[in-house]
Formats: structure tokens, sequence, C-alpha cells
């Protein structure tokens, strides 16, 4: 295993363990293995940077001292890649410990780097220099609350040695000629700049590490924006969510969500993360009464930056007692308009900067996608409840003159007024077929349109699918001996319910043992019912015509008919895989159809256990 696979695998853990690591603590976690890697090769540096200082360039260095601290890296090392190949089979308790490890590290390599000072010239050695690579790398990777402390290390570490040399406790190498260990300026002057360099060098670091990882907040926020904006079309659960991640993003006291009504009389809180009820209940929601969202709504965000004295803000004092001290509003505007606000509050301290409110915007540009997508759905919803009750409506008016109609021709072809001739029968009889055909739409539609009223309850309770299955079998025995087809049922002993409306499965189970005995020719129509984990599984299997490959994708559409289905002198309205499907998925199951023509189909039902 490589040393960078070991920090990839427990990065892995980490996230298989439900933490998810931030992009910072990913990119520590793998420069712990680079780091290491790094430092086989320092170590033999130092090793031939000892015997080409001696050897070839005849610099008066302790090459035996100097080889030993070469040594010494690569056996501390290779303990540090023990024990970041631990970290790839035992996770730690959290990622601080991988900020402990990179901290061990970078420990060891200035131990090493101050005996190198010491041993090639000490304030006059230019191995110095290879402090200011381990304060950029510490600056960037870990966490920034004592990064300047660690920082101050370094020049604690040249000094140190500094003093040393100077009183004479340690020896100095001297490597160009007449030495300047002994001089206070330019001892000073080195330890001064090498000073200053170091917590620039950390300062600089430190900020574009703070940006970089409030810009990693910001793209966290907003991608979890987008993600609620997308992922349910229930309105409150986005805005909560749009609010939270606001105010998490932000690190502020809380945000709020505020939404005008149509008549723009009324702004009222929609989603609130943070802020106590009391503080919402009393908030006016008049919206001639709210100067802060007339304001905002004017078009650009709007900063308070002591929400206590500003004249603008609706009660002062309340706003004291809740501990907001700032606030940062942004307009929610539609393709139809203003549609509200969202704002941030910040608690003691806290001021809302430009970026702030550029961030704020873009939840502000998600968040109207999710209102404007919550209220399409809703005004589709009310379209298709509007044409249910429509349907119900006319085809409730359409049953009792069809009901008539077919009364009266069976009347007629019934010799009741009269006896007709063959020819006169033979037309009512074509037109009873018609109206009965007609009866059946009718019949179909009434049923597709009781499958489509969501918002209708219904009457669910445990229902026995075997004694069901017997139940709409027997009717359908008679018509199936006429053409000469077996239909059997295989029901298992024990009861299986379901929790749903007794007279939605029996439409069910009708469609697709009726239409299973329709389209078969010969053979055998078997209906099985089974328990497959936690569900009931219904299956209808038919030896019949098929259905052609090309067909399969449109067959739960409405009125759609297989083109062999048509061929057929079979009457058919095309809606009855609808309403088996329509109703299925009302009660939170699915169905799946297997045919190949000519050969046959199996349609499965999967239904949940009553529990």
């Amino acid at each position: 295993m490589s040393d960078t696979g070991s920090a990839d695998s427990a990065a892995r853990t980490v996230e298989s363990d439900g933490r998810r690591l931030t992009l910072a603590e990913q990119e520590l976690v793998n420069s712990l293995g680079w780091l290491v890697s790094m430092r086989w090769g320092a170590g033999i540096g130092v090793v031939l940077a000892a015997l080409v200082a001696t050897r070839i360039l005849k610099l008066p260095v302790p090459a035996a001292s100097l080889s030993a601290v070469g040594f010494f890296i690569l056996v501390y090392n290779a303990g540090l890649r023990w024990w970041l190949g631990r970290f790839g089979r035992t996770l730690p308790d959290s990622p601080p410990e991988y900020a402990r490890f990179a901290r061990v590290q970078i420990g060891l390599d200035w131990l090493a780097m101050t005996a190198l000072t010491a041993l090639s010239g000490g304030i006059e050695s230019p191995v110095i220099i290879f402090f200011l690579f381990h304060i950029s790398i510490s600056a960037l990777l870990l966490p920034h609350a004592k990064a300047y402390l660690q920082v101050a290390l370094a020049p604690a570490l040249v000094a140190l040695v500094t003093v040393l040399e100077y009183a004479g406790i340690i020896p100095h190498v001297a490597l160009y000629g007449a030495s300047r260990h002994r001089d206070p300026v330019f001892i000073a002057s080195v330890l001064t700049f090498f000073t200053a360099a170091c917590f620039v060098l950390a300062y600089f670091c430190v900020a574009i590490s703070v940006r970089l990882r409030r810009r990693e907040k910001e793209i966290g926020g907003l991608y979890e924006s987008v993600r609620d904006a997308t992922a349910t079309l229930d309105l409150q659960t986005v805005l909560n969510r749009l609010v939270e991640s606001a105010t998490r993003v932000l690190d502020c006291k809380g945000a709020a969500l505020r939404l005008l009504d149509p008549e723009r009389k009324q702004v009222a809180f929609a989603a609130t993360y943070g802020l106590s009820d009391q503080y919402v209940e009393r908030v006016p929601q008049e919206f001639t009464r709210s100067r802060l969202d007339q304001a905002t709504l004017a078009g650009e965000p709007l900063f308070v930056d002591d929400a206590t004295e500003d004249p603008r803000v609706w009660n002062r004092n309340r706003v004291r007692e809740e501990g907001i001290e700032s606030m940062l509003s942004v307009p929610l505007s539609g393709k139809s308009g203003p549609l509200g606000v969202l704002r941030a509050y910040g608690g003691e301290g806290h001021k809302f900067s430009d970026e702030d409110a550029a961030f704020l915007e873009l939840v502000a540009a998600h968040g109207v996608v999710a209102i404007e997508n919550a209220q399409a759905y809703q005004m589709l919803e009310e379209m298709d409840r509007e044409k249910s009750r429509f349907v119900r409506a006319a085809t409730h008016e359409l049953r009792s003159p069809i009901n008539v109609t077919e009364s009266l021709l069976t009347a007629l072809a019934s010799g009741y007024v009269g006896q007709l001739s063959a020819e006169h029968i033979e037309v009512v009889n074509r037109a009873i077929k018609r109206v009965q055909a007609l009866k059946s739409l009718v019949n179909d539609l009434l049923d597709l349109a009781a499958g489509k009223a969501l918002a209708q309850p219904t009457e669910r309770r445990r229902v026995p699918l075997g004694a069901l299955v017997t139940e709409v079998c027997e009717p359908l025995q008679a018509r199936a001996a006429a053409k000469g087809i077996t239909l059997s049922a295989d029901l298992p002993a024990t009861p299986i319910d379901v929790l749903a409306d007794p007279a939605d499965l029996d439409r069910v189970v009708t469609n697709l043992v009726g239409n299973a005995v329709k389209y078969t020719v010969a053979g055998s129509v078997t209906v099985s019912l089974a328990v497959d984990g936690a569900s009931a599984r219904l299956a209808v299997a038919d030896t019949g015509i098929g259905i052609p490959a090309e067909s399969l994708p449109k067959l739960f559409q409405e009125f759609y008919r297989a083109k062999n289905a048509k061929a057929l002198d079979e009457a058919g309205t095309g809606l009855g895989l609808t309403i088996v499907k329509d109703l299925v998925d009302r009660y939170g199951g699915r169905v799946n159809v297997e045919s190949r023509e000519g050969v046959g189909t199996t349609f499965t039902v999967v239904l949940p256990l009553a529990v």
C-alpha cells in the first residue's frame, strides 16, 4: 500500500462511518502520505549533501553528524509510515487525530532542521530557509486557532541555536571564513528579518486558507440549497432547509424567509431558523408597517449594521432582547414580481460583508426556484383535481341514459314490444354491443377519475388478497370455459393481507385477470400470490397474444391499446392498465410487465404487507 493510499483509505472510512470530511480535512489527510513520501528524499538528501559538502566542496562541516541527522530523519519517517499505515486499518476517533499526526511530523522535522542548522553554521546557515516550507504547510493545512503559536516556534529554535553558539555551549561551524555568530547587529538583523518572513508568510497562507475554506462552506451551502430546491416539492421542507443552510454558512445567529401575499398587503414568516417563537410572533405582518421589507424589495441587498439603533427596525427593544445586532436582507424576485425577503440575523459583534450578501442572493435565487416549482406543482394538482371532478360529473350524467338505452334495446331484441325480423334483431344486437362498449368506457372513466382524486380520503383496512382473488376469479370462470381456456389460482394457505380500500384492489385484480382472459385465445390464465419480504406479490400470467416490444413503454398510457389487441374482436377502452397503475401507485406499490408477442404476458403487482 502506498503512503497516499493509506490516507485515502482512512478518508473513505471516515465518510462510510457517516461523518463527511470537509475539503480542508480531506486535503490534510491526503497530504499526510505526501509528506511521508517527500521525507524519504529529504533524509537521503541530507546524507548525500554531507558527502558532497565534505568530499567535493571541502566545506568544514561535520559529515558524520550531518549523516547521523539524515539517518535519524529516515528512522523517524519509518515510524511515521507505520503510524500512517495504521490509519488505513483503524480509524482515529476524529479528524483532529490527523492534525495531531501532522503536528508530530512537523515537530520532528523542526527538531531535525534545528540540528542541521547547528551543524551547518547556526545563524549563518542556509538551512534556516527550510523552516519557511513547513510554516506554509502548517498554515495552509492545519486549523488556524494555533497557527501563529506554531510559527513563533521556528524563530525561537533558530534563536536558541544562536544563543547556544554565542555562549559557547555548542561549537560554531564557520562555512564562509570569518564568522559573525558573535556579532550582535548581524544576529539581530537576521533574526528580525527571519521572524518577519515567518509571520508574513504565515499571515498570507492563513488568509488564503481562510478564504478558501469560506468558499468551501459557501459552495457546500449552495450545493445543499440546490439539492433541497430540487429534491422535493414540499415547499415548507425546502424553505426550512434553505434558512438553516444560510445560517450555517454565514455563521450567524439565524435566518428567516418572509413571503409576500399576492395582494402585497401581508408579508409573513414562511420559514425561520435560530429565532425564538416569541420574536417571530411579534414581528408585524402588515407590509405597510415593515419598512425593512419595503426597502429590501426595492431590489438591492439591505445591510443593518446596528439593529438596535436603526429607525427602520420595527421594535428595537425586542430586537435587543432577541440578541440581534445586525441584519442582512435580500429580495426574492420571481418571474411575476417580488415574492418576499430572505434575511440573515447576526448576534453580538457580527457584521455582514458584501461576500455574505452575494452568497445570500444565490440562496435566495434557489429559494425562488423552489417556491415557483411548488406553486406550479400545486397548480397542476388543482387542474388535475378539476379534471377528475369534471370527468366524474360527466360520466355520472352519462351512466343513467346509457343504462336506459341498453335496457330498451334488450327489450327490443327479446321481443317484448313485438316480434322483429332477423335483420332487425341483428341490428339491435349490434347496437347493444356498442352501448355496452360505451358503458364500459364510462365505468373506466369513473374508475380512472377515482384513482386520480388523490385529495379524496380512502377507506383503508386489512384486505385478505387470497379471498379477493377467489371472489374475482369465480365470475370469470364461465367466460374462460366458454373460450376453452383454463383459469386457475395458486393461493397460499396462510392469509396475505394488505392495507387498502377493498374496492380499489377489486378494480386492480379484475382489470388484470379480465384482460388475461380477454386476450388469451387458447391455453391458460394463472393467478398466483406469495409473500416477498415485506411485500405481497400478485402475478397474473397468461398464454395469450402477448404485447409487442414497441408497445411495452406505452402500455400504461391513457387510451393506449397495442395493435394486436385492436385487431381482436374484443372491446376495450385502453384505460384498464392506467387505472391499475394509478391505484397501485396510490398504495405505495409497483406494477411490472413481462411479455413476448405470441407467447404470453405476466403482470406482477407488489404491495406493502399490512402490519
